[in-house]
Formats: C-alpha cells, sequence, structure tokens
C-alpha cells in the first residue's frame, strides 16, 4: 500500500526491500509471477494488484502466534458443510491360536463423530483516513489482530470440546503449594500409555507452562539451557509441548488459577480429536462509502470434535 504512492525512483529502490523474494503473485488468469520481478519490470502500476496477497499474508502472520490446535491434532478437508469421521476402539489383544485352528475374525468396534463446519468471521476497521495518512502500519496492526481472533475462536471451540468430553477417571492433578511439573507431566504420559494409546502432544495452559519452564531452571543439562535462554520447551518427555492461552470456556474453567481448573491435556492426537476444514482464513474485501471505509471480511468455516476420551489426561489444578 506504501508503494503505491512512491515516485518511480523511490519505488525501484524499495522492491529489494520491502518485497520478499519468495512473495508470489496471481493474476486474474491464474497465472504466478515471482512479485519482485514483475514490480520490477513493470513498475507502480501493478503494485495495487499486490495488496490482497500482502494483506493475506499480513493477517495469516498474525494468526501464527495463536496456532496451537491445528497443530496438535489432524486436519480434515471438509467437501460440505458436514463431515462424518470414524474412530477405531481402544487397545485389545489378539488371542492365543492352536496349530490347525480357524482363526477368528476380529473386527473393530468403530465409533463415529460428525464436524459440522459454522462460520468464524471478524471486520477489521480500516478508515480512508488511515489510507490516506499512510498509517499502515496501523492498517497491518488490525489486520494481524484479525487473524489472531480466528484462530483463537478455533483453539477455543477445541478446548472447549476436550474439557466437555472428559472424565475425572483421566487425570491428573497438579498441586500449586507443592508443583512437580516434570514428575506429573510423566505420570499423564503414563496414564495415556497404560490404556493402549501413543501420547504425542501436551496442551498447556500458560500457568502451568510456566511452571514447566520454571523447573528447567534447576536442571543443568544442554537442554535445560536451551530453554532457559528461548523460553520455549519444543519437545518434552517424547512429546510436543503446546501453549493454549484462551480465555475461560463456558465447559471449564481452562486456566491455573483454582482448585479445579482444567490446566491442560496430554493426547494422543491421531484419536483424541479431528479438526475438520471447510474453509480455511480466508478474505473478502469490499468499501463502504457511507462510513469513509476500505475494509474487508476475515473469516473461516471449521469445527471441532473430540474423538476417544481415554485417549487423553486431563491436568486438573487443586489447591
Amino acid at each position: 500500500m506504501s508503494m503505491t504512492r512512491m515516485g518511480p525512483a523511490e519505488f525501484k529502490q524499495a522492491v529489494p526491500r520491502m518485497i520478499p523474494k519468495d512473495l508470489a503473485y496471481q493474476d486474474p488468469d491464474g497465472k504466478i509471477f515471482n512479485a519482485r520481478e514483475l514490480l520490477t519490470s513493470q513498475g507502480p502500476e501493478v503494485a495495487s494488484g499486490l495488496i490482497p496477497v500482502e494483506v493475506y499474508a499480513t493477517i495469516i502472520e498474525g494468526a501464527e502466534p495463536a496456532k496451537c490446535i491445528r497443530e496438535t491434532f489432524p486436519i480434515f478437508k471438509m467437501a460440505s458443510e458436514t463431515l462424518k469421521i470414524p474412530y477405531g476402539e481402544t487397545g485389545t489383544y489378539a488371542p492365543v491360536v492352536a496349530e490347525g485352528a480357524e482363526i477368528p475374525i476380529q473386527d473393530q468396534t468403530y465409533g463415529a463423530v460428525t464436524l459440522t463446519a459454522a462460520k468464524y468471521a471478524v471486520r477489521p476497521l480500516i478508515t480512508s483516513e488511515m489510507i490516506n495518512d499512510s498509517k499502515f502500519d496501523v492498517v497491518a496492526r488490525e489486520l494481524r489482530k484479525a487473524g489472531f481472533r480466528v484462530e483463537n475462536a478455533l483453539n477455543q471451540l477445541a478446548i472447549a470440546a476436550l474439557v466437555a468430553a472428559n472424565t475425572s477417571t483421566y487425570e491428573t492433578t497438579f498441586s500449586m503449594a507443592t508443583p512437580v511439573p516434570l514428575k506429573k507431566l510423566g505420570a499423564a504420559i503414563a496414564g495415556v500409555q497404560g490404556r493402549g494409546f501413543n501420547p504425542t502432544d501436551i496442551i498447556l495452559v500458560p500457568g502451568l507452562y510456566g511452571e514447566v519452564l520454571g523447573a528447567f531452571t534447576a536442571i543443568f543439562t544442554g537442554m535445560a539451557e536451551g530453554v532457559v535462554r528461548t523460553g520455549s520447551i519444543g519437545t518434552l518427555l517424547g512429546c510436543n509441548v503446546r501453549i493454549c492461552g484462551i480465555a475461560a470456556t463456558t465447559a471449564a474453567n481452562w486456566r491455573y488459577t483454582t482448585n479445579g481448573d482444567i490446566s491442560g491435556y496430554v493426547v494422543d492426537r491421531d484419536a483424541a480429536g479431528a479438526l475438520g476444514m471447510r474453509e480455511d482464513i480466508n478474505i473478502e474485501q469490499y468499501r463502504d462509502p457511507i462510513r469513509d471505509m476500505v475494509g474487508m471480511k476475515v473469516a473461516a468455516r471449521f469445527d471441532f470434535e473430540s474423538g476417544i476420551a481415554a485417549a487423553t489426561q486431563c491436568l486438573e489444578c487443586v489447591t
């Protein structure tokens, strides 16, 4: 948007500085061009065509810090509004078969969840004055926030589904008075493994994530040094560690504050839930001359449903 207002000399200098090398542009006929090469060869008149590309990139950039559930659970493409996902039973075992005896048929008992996509959308407010006054940093902030909100809606939907499906049979408690996060996480992982599942991911609220980070300050290892320096755990006890800082849902308090709060989950990503994506984050621009606004709709259509409850271990806070 800044480049559309530049003179030829300033524009030429700005291309290598402002345009990423791998930024692509798709013209109305569907042809793909490298943005730098296109701007260098054809000049400022094509800059306006790149605005939707960069706007979308900015929205996705805003969604990036909030990504949790989509990186934890498998994503199923939805060809229509609804999609039924079958899942198998909990761990069973093959029987002993005597020599020459008939081998018994042993099919799984299948269950299923039905995903029904709903639309989640926001409209960032971008006034004509912002554009005319070249307040592009303010515009970019509004766009990033829109992406963040849609991504956080996905996280909240999934956490609410997991909490609603949780039973007290599958839980590990964390005492705030005497926290032992690594030992307790090990117990939670063992709980999932003991039921015949493969724990792959740990999802934590920020408070409990902080307790786990703090546990590394007393460990003098190469991994501990990296965690203390960067604040990122990465992989712990064989599981990917995710942080999800959504607000409390209607199902339960997703926090690490008072007795009974749900503070995290250990999950087997292939059995604990499914994310259905009908339409990923997308934009549609519009003009509102009455309010003198140039804006867009940022929307996505998705659903999340929990799977086998035994494939999860709830982390509950006790005081």
